[in-house]
């Protein structure tokens, strides 16, 4: 995959995760959140929305995909996390406007600064010079591939100045004594 090809799809996922990451962060922590108020029970769906925004934070924080996924995401969360923690900036209407779940979720995010804290990891695994490398290919396994060939084994030449070789000795002769070669 080429470079431009790699960061463009990261900004792309980076895009379309930071809000569907918010979204299932405040759902998923509201869910959990009002099972706990109301009957003191786990909830389960809450939790496994959890998971699944947990996977796609360490997916974008580990990634090879591109730096720029876990910068853009970031950026989101840390602008978000920080609107959040200051009060006099703090939305209250807009979580008046939301739907009971995410109003929870919502609520629990401004004071923890849960959000601002993830930016700041997505901003940092995006930070290392070592990720915005490609890839660099293995080297080719020599086992593979066509055959190499065999360099051919030929007799050695005949060279009339070296002395002729000795027969070689058959069985019980080796006490024998030979004839000299000419």
């Amino acid at each position: 995959m080429s470079k431009a090809a790699r960061h463009i799809l990261g900004v792309v996922a980076g895009l379309l995760l930071t809000p569907l990451l918010m979204l299932g962060l405040m759902y998923g922590s509201g869910q959990v959140a009002y099972a706990f108020r109301t009957d003191f029970s786990p909830s389960w769906l809450g939790a496994a929305v959890l998971a699944a925004c947990a996977v796609a934070l360490g997916f974008l924080a580990g990634s090879r995909l591109s730096p720029l996924a876990s910068l853009v995401t970031g950026l989101g969360f840390t602008g978000m996390g920080a609107v959040l923690l200051i009060p006099m900036l703090y939305p209250s209407d807009l979580a008046d406007l939301l739907p009971a779940p995410l109003r929870w979720g919502f609520d629990m995010f401004g004071p923890t600064g849960v959000l601002f804290i993830a930016g700041i990891l997505l901003l940092t695994a995006s930070a290392f010079p070592s990720r915005w490398r490609a890839a660099r290919p293995a080297p080719p396994d020599p086992s593979y591939g066509p055959p190499q060939r065999q360099q051919q084994q030929y007799p050695p030449a005949f060279d009339p100045f070296q002395p002729a070789s000795a027969p070689p000795a058959g069985p019980g002769e080796d006490d024998r004594i030979r004839p000299m070669p000419r």
